[in-house]
Formats: structure tokens, C-alpha cells, sequence
């Protein structure tokens, strides 16, 4: 046993010797306090951070990238959105159309469907489809009240746009009244712009003019969106005589 213990003391001691030998460098204290040369007081932590900065009121993506930021959103990426294809301008070739049961004429176009059988209205409509809409043309010339006066057909005007657009439409536009004359006669007309429930849009013109004698005269163009139809209403206008 004595031997044994010999054996060990003697490795203690020559472990000692090794590690606590004149050639090992001792630590500072100091260093510790970060003051010395092992740890200096200019050490800042953040700079084994990466350069991403917080951005207050920003949105970040998935990998930390800032979507928008502040109180508007301001893409970064904008995608451009496909602007839509316009409708192609239709040419119209025009002949006379006489409506000896209202007592006048005028010109539309050439082959528009023509009907006659109301003794107080003249219908037309093009037999040719555009965007699943006929474009139609209503003339009619009805009995007023002698009492009647240009201030009632600002009130007409209202009433037919009133119950063509609370039907069949998931959007309607119209425009503010403006004055026109039909026949070198006072009235006034609106314009509209609808879309139906299946996305349909539609365009249309209502004038209304107080006639000699009692009467207004009543013309309604309702016709698919941004196929030129206006033109068929100007023409009209320019072309309507009395017989």
C-alpha cells in the first residue's frame, strides 16, 4: 500500500509542475471586468449581428423581407395588371326609316329589325349581337296634359332611368340631366352606364322633349358597351323630320 501511495504523490506533483510551470501565461484579473487586453470595454455585442434593421409599421414575408412599409402599403414588387381589350368601333351604314304613326322620319342603321305594330312607338334593333346584348332604339310620341311644362320632362327623364336600372343590373350609372332639343323643340337627356349580374356591361341614352300640341317625344338607345353606338343616337338627332 505504501508503495502505491508513493506512486501517486509522485504523478500529483509532476502534474503541478506542468501546468503551473514559470512558462504559463497567467490571466489578468482585469480582463475579466473588461478592461484588459483579453476583453476591452470597446466590444460591442451588436456587431456579430447581421445589418437588418426593424422597420416600425412594416409587414415582413416569410424570410424576414419587408413587404411595405408605414401606414400605406407601397409594393415593392408591383405586378402591372393586363389593361382590358377595347371593344372594336362598328361602322354603320345609315338608310331612311319613315314612322307615319308618330308623323316623322329619320335615319339608322341599314338592317336594323324594324316594328311598327304600337300606334304610338317605333322600335328598332340590330339583329346582330355584340357582347350578347341587341342594341334597340325606342321612339315614342305620347299625350301630355296641358298643363305640362319643361320642368316635368326633367321629371320623365329621371322616371325612365329610375326603372330602367332597379332591374337586372348588379351596378348603375347615370349621368346628370343636360338640355337637347328633338325636333328644334326643348327637352333634355341623361346618359347610363350599367353591368348585368352576369358582368355584361351595357350603355344607353334617354331623351325627352316637349313637343308642340301636348306631347313629348320619348327615344331610349340601349346597346352594349363600347361598340361606338353613340354614333346611332347622333345620327338619329341629325336626321329626325316631321312628315
Amino acid at each position: 500500500m505504501k508503495k502505491k501511495a508513493t506512486l501517486f504523490l509522485a504523478l500529483a506533483l509532476l502534474l503541478t509542475a506542468v501546468c503551473g510551470g514559470a512558462g504559463a501565461e497567467q490571466m489578468d484579473p482585469s480582463d475579466l471586468a473588461g478592461s484588459g487586453a483579453g476583453w476591452n470595454g470597446a466590444y460591442d455585442p451588436a456587431s456579430e449581428e447581421d445589418g437588418d434593421t426593424y422597420v416600425a409599421g412594416a409587414v415582413y414575408d416569410d424570410y424576414g423581407n419587408v413587404v411595405y412599409a408605414g401606414a400605406t402599403p407601397i409594393p415593392l414588387d408591383p405586378i402591372d395588371m393586363p389593361s382590358p381589350t377595347p371593344k372594336p368601333e362598328l361602322a354603320f351604314s345609315f338608310g331612311p326609316v319613315e314612322a307615319a304613326n308618330l308623323g316623322i322620319s329619320f335615319e339608322a342603321p341599314q338592317g336594323w329589325l324594324v316594328d311598327t305594330s304600337s300606334p304610338d312607338a317605333i322600335v328598332l334593333m340590330d339583329p346582330q349581337a355584340h357582347d350578347g346584348v341587341n342594341a334597340q332604339l325606342t321612339v315614342r310620341i305620347t299625350n301630355v296634359s296641358a298643363d305640362y311644362k319643361l320642368a316635368d320632362v326633367q321629371t320623365e327623364v329621371r322616371n325612365i332611368l329610375k326603372d330602367i336600372g332597379q332591374y337586372n343590373y348588379s351596378s348603375w350609372s347615370p349621368t346628370n340631366l343636360a338640355k337637347r332639343t328633338l325636333l328644334k323643340k326643348d327637352g333634355y337627356y341623361a346618359d347610363y352606364d350599367g353591368t348585368y349580374y352576369d358582368g355584361t356591361k351595357v350603355w344607353g341614352r334617354v331623351m325627352v322633349a316637349l313637343l308642340d300640341n301636348n306631347r313629348i317625344i320619348t327615344v331610349h338607345l340601349s346597346a352594349p358597351s363600347g361598340f361606338g353606338f353613340k354614333t346611332v343616337i347622333t345620327h338619329f338627332r341629325d336626321t329626325l323630320k316631321s312628315l
